[in-house]
């Protein structure tokens, strides 16, 4: 909180006391219950003098002084009004707006925006015996800047002396400031013991930065950077990290990730992402978590973005650098130079009409295999009717698709295309009753008719199309496959079912329910990679459940079974549970059959007000193995905290782990030492 001195100069001296002597030539006395206001600071005391002349106030015993900045009380003081200057001897003293508290011989204010302490003791612990306690033979304290400059520093936890510095800064509020941060230490089994001291750059209001040197035992000296800015119509952020000699690998190793957005005006917004690294290893040897070490693929791209009433368009140009070995290059993502969009969904007159197109014009390159541009067109019409007890919606549109390809000597046609239409039906019902206990339950049916004819699309390429991950959205989806080179067939019918209870009292969704199934009137046929279809007459069941009656716990279920091969293919549930004293509980169980068969469960237990435990255990049961591990335990009291943790995760896909341990001290109101594991629950307030 930055708290502003207000204007002192020509604010009236005002006193209260219950006895006034006046008659002295050089000064006035008042005694009793004696309290002197001017602008903000008062002072407090039994006896205090007033030399006009001077407008000086010496208070020769016990007294109490406050402004917006400071909190004293000292045994004896003189203030000079004129200048703003103060002497306060034998003083305890507090900061305002914080739990900064202690002790000092002396304590002088000068001009109203500095603080200078000696022989002092300083600490945000209460008590006479304060759990860390920060000695110096002087401290500088700059309201005005926010900062608090100590000389011939000593730091003591419990009552052990743990740090000497010569000289030492730090904020004593919120604003931002130059300087360097606390360090941070860590270590791994395969990076070794890791030290770094943060430097942060206060270089403009709108602009910082943070420059950290890092030793790693077993590789050597990195340089980290993070540098931000903001404008009124721009913004971005720039990581990086430089390693110029691994000793394991005898190489350069780098990583940079930058990031800028900027409004041309009201209506286009362009952005820019870029990230690279210098080896396809770099995350397993310095990624911090499991999502790092598993990327294959660093996207960069440049885009522009503009839209209206009932318009989008977009434009973009991306690249992938591919860093997972195991990508077969013939698999490698393709460049899109560039890709433009345009989707439009305008009403036409009033009767619930609408015209829709969804458009793109995209060249896709890359350096192995055919490449070339596409359009893909999908105009359609539909008529939508929505009322209180249901809605009916119909769409018939149709999608081509063209090429102009450059085969690079691979057989086929370089110019093939695809044309068909798309007919949908789609209607549900709201149907609501009110229960005993007031709370409102709903019936929702749903009924989902798709038509698409068959195509035979073996001859088109496949740039960037995919089969969606099978769920509850792509029971009333017009396609299977993202992207436009493959347009599913169909000829099916889609029954599904939602209830839903809904609190009388919080008007909060108190539990839900979903069902549905596709029944195939003729089995899809158009397929990806010539791969064969299947005689299917209906798609997987798909139930999902999801539970919270109350705020503190919450349940979720979802599976998808196969009447056709009488098996489950996709199961996950999931609990999540926070009980009054803090404990939480996550479990996650997640299935996909010839694929996926995984737990992860998370724990946080708060023993009593100081201590902490957590923990957590990501394990595959179709590999047998392991994935990630971590336990640790935290201290925190109000004015200090400290927690230590041990980890254990997948660090690249031939089954190396790496071992850490993470720990941290903060001493509150001073600043932290160590490295802070991720976090269980991001909901936390971490």
């Amino acid at each position: 909180m930055i708290l502003e001195t207000p204007d002192r100069k020509d604010a009236p001296i005002m006193m209260r006391t219950e006895q006034f002597d006046a008659q002295r030539e050089q000064y006035a006395q008042a005694s009793g219950n004696v309290e002197i206001f001017r602008a903000d600071q008062t002072f407090s005391t039994g006896v205090l003098r007033y030399a006009p002349s001077t407008r000086t106030v010496t208070v020769p015993g016990p007294l109490i002084y406050e402004d917006m900045q400071i909190h004293i009380e000292a045994d004896s003081a003189f203030f000079r009004f004129e200048d703003n200057i103060g002497d306060f001897d034998k003083v305890r003293y507090s900061l305002v707006g914080s739990s900064a508290n202690g002790i000092a011989s002396e304590v002088q204010v000068s001009g109203g925006d500095r603080s200078y302490l000696r022989q002092l003791q300083f600490t945000t612990c209460p008590g006479e015996k304060p759990e860390w306690l920060l000695s110096a033979r002087e401290l500088e304290l700059r309201h005005d800047e926010g900062i608090g400059i100590a000389r011939g520093a000593k730091l003591r936890l419990l009552n052990v002396p743990v740090l000497y510095l010569p000289w030492m800064s730090f904020p004593i509020d919120d604003r931002r400031k130059s300087g360097f941060l606390y360090p941070h230490i860590g270590s791994a089994n395969d990076i070794g013991l890791e030290f770094g001291i943060p430097y942060y750059w206060n270089i403009a209001p709108n602009q910082d930065a943070t420059i950290t040197p890092r030793y790693f035992t077993d590789r050597g000296l990195m340089l980290t950077g993070e540098y931000r800015f903001i404008t009124r119509k721009t913004g971005g952020q720039l990581d990086f990290d430089v390693l110029p000699h691994d000793k394991k690998t005898s190489e350069n190793r780098y990583h940079y990730h930058g990031r800028f957005d900027a409004a041309l005006s009201p209506r286009w917004h362009g952005k820019l992402n870029i990230e690279q690294v210098s080896d396809n290893e770099y995350f397993q040897d310095f990624g911090a978590s499991l999502a790092l070490t598993s990327r294959q693929f660093l996207r960069s791209h440049a885009g522009l973005d503009s839209g209206g009433r009932y318009w989008i368009f977009s434009m973009l140009l991306d690249d992938f650098q591919v860093i997972d070995d195991s990508v077969n290059p013939r698999k490698e993502p393709y460049r899109r130079l560039p890709r433009i969009g345009f989707m439009l969904d305008a009403p036409l007159g009033r009767q619930g009409l609408q015209v829709a197109l969804d458009s793109e014009l995209v060249y896709f390159d890359r350096d192995t295999g055919i490449t070339g541009a596409r359009a893909d067109f999908y105009p359609s019409l539909v008529w939508n009717e929505d009322r209180y007890w249901g809605f009916f919606r119909a769409s018939a549109g149709y999608r081509y698709t063209s090429y102009n390809l450059d085969r690079h000597g691979l057989p086929g046609d370089e110019s093939p295309d695809r044309g068909t239409g798309i007919i949908s039906l789609d209607s549900g019902l709201y149907l609501e009753k009110l229960l005993k206990n007031g709370n409102r339950q709903t019936l929702e049916p749903r009924a989902f008719y798709l038509y698409v004819p068959f195509e035979n699309q073996d001859d088109l390429p496949d740039f960037d199309t995919g089969e969606f991950t099978f769920g509850f959205a792509q029971l009333f989806h017009t396609n299977r496959f993202t992207g436009a080179d493959r347009q599913t067939d169909a000829n099916q019918f889609t029954l599904a079912v939602s209830t839903r209870t809904i609190s009388a009292k919080t008007g909060r969704e108190q539990w839900n329910l979903n069902f549905g199934q596709i029944f195939y009137f003729e089995p899809p046929r158009v397929m990806l990679d010539n791969s064969m279809p299947e005689n299917l007459d209906t798609s997987p069941f798909i139930a999902e459940f999801n539970w919270q009656p109350l705020g503190r716990i919450s349940a979720r279920l979802g599976v998808q079974w196969s009447w056709e091969d009488s098996q489950l293919e996709v199961g996950a549930v999931g609990v999540a549970h926070t009980a009054k004293n803090g404990n939480r509980l996550g479990f996650e169980y997640r299935f996909r059959r010839d694929r996926l068969d995984q737990f992860d469960v998370r724990y946080y237990w708060p023993v009593n007000e100081q201590w902490q435990l957590f923990s957590r255990v990501n394990y595959s049961l179709r590999e047998s193995d392991l994935l990630e591990a971590l336990a640790g335990v935290e201290y925190e009291s109000c004015c200090w905290a400290f927690r230590v943790a041990a980890r254990r995760y997948h660090k690249d896909r031939s089954g190396g782990e790496r071992d850490a341990i993470y720990f941290e001290l903060r001493l509150k109101g001073l600043g932290s030492l160590g490295r802070r594991n991720p976090p269980l629950f991001y909901d936390l307030a971490d």
